[in-house]
């Protein structure tokens, strides 16, 4: 779709870092989108996607792109706020937007994205087409394209923000790679002084994003995402996190080392996030093997009881 600038671009002065916020306005074929940029360098790597609440007046556009000035220097990235609060976006006009933007930055294929609140369900629309990003206090429901790439997000919730859990749950049962942290306060508007949070949050989707990409048959892969104990005290739970890549039955035992089942449980598993989990109350102290067996998956982990 071409893109074509209506009018010059407008400065708001900052003094923080030199930065200025960039006001202009695309023309779509649904009418002109404003928009509000900032960067810290003269070609950034890449953009970042900023969509505020449009259900508070906390944000306007332009005073949250100001706000993550930060963001633009410690990702080295070309932030980019459209105004969404006056219209919705549909995939097509968010694509409109990063083509806009191809020639500023390094690559298109590093795109990122930051929501708050209603913000989430333009950051899941680049979610589910491959892209990474930070979802901050989510408080609207958003739909999925059935056909996903599936990457990896920051889901942050903030107290009285019970959809963000909702957020996290439906995310990794789509198959997405999904880094939840828990944040002690209900003003998820004072960015700034969350922004070290943030910035580790970020750099654990970072992370993940990294292994992925490595991986090409990563999709088929069915793992277990959290680490078991070596020794647990007889009465203590064990948990197991697993991310399923593909459907279908599976079983987990607990194996004595004559290789009787001492637990034993089937369970037919969808793709996404699952957490399983068995008690050892009435186990005797000693050396056991955890197996949890699925398609094309196999998992085994030694485990001494102790009192």
């Amino acid at each position: 779709m071409r893109v074509g600038l209506i009018f010059t671009f407008l400065v708001i002065s900052s003094s923080l870092l030199g930065q200025a916020v960039y006001m202009h306005s695309i023309k779509l074929k649904s009418g002109a989108l404003k928009l509000a940029s900032i960067k810290d360098t003269l070609r950034p790597d890449h953009l970042l996607f900023a969509f505020a609440d449009d259900d508070t007046e906390s944000w306007k556009y332009t005073s949250w792109t100001q706000e993550l000035h930060w963001l633009a220097s410690e990702r080295n990235a070309l932030v980019v706020s459209p105004d969404t609060k006056e219209r919705e976006l549909t995939w097509s006009e968010i694509e409109s937007v990063m083509s806009h933007y191809k020639d500023s930055v390094s690559s298109l294929e590093k795109t990122e994205f930051m929501t708050l609140g209603s913000g989430v369900k333009y950051g899941c629309d680049l979610l589910s087409h491959g892209f990474k990003g930070l979802i901050i206090s989510p408080s609207a429901s958003f739909k999925s394209s059935t056909e996903i790439k599936v990457s990896s997000v920051g889901v942050i919730q903030t107290l009285g923000s019970e959809d963000a859990l909702i957020v996290k749950d439906s995310l990794e049962r789509l198959g997405h790679w999904v880094v939840h942290h828990q944040q002690f306060s209900s003003d998820c508007y004072y960015i700034d002084g969350y922004k070290e949070i943030y910035q580790a949050v970020f750099e654990a989707v970072d992370s993940i994003a990294h292994v992925v990409s490595n991986d090409s048959n990563y999709s088929a892969k069915t793992i277990v995402t959290n680490v078991l104990p070596d020794v647990i005290r007889q009465g203590k739970q064990v948990e197991i996190n697993i991310q399923v890549m593909e459907n279908g039955a599976y079983s987990l035992d607990l194996l004595d080392l004559s290789a009787k089942s001492v637990f034993h449980k089937e369970m037919y598993l969808g793709k996404g996030k699952h957490s399983l989990s068995f008690n050892t109350e009435d186990l005797d102290w000693g050396v056991y093997k955890v197996q949890l067996d699925g398609p094309k998956f196999l998992y085994k982990h030694k485990l001494m009881i102790r009192g």
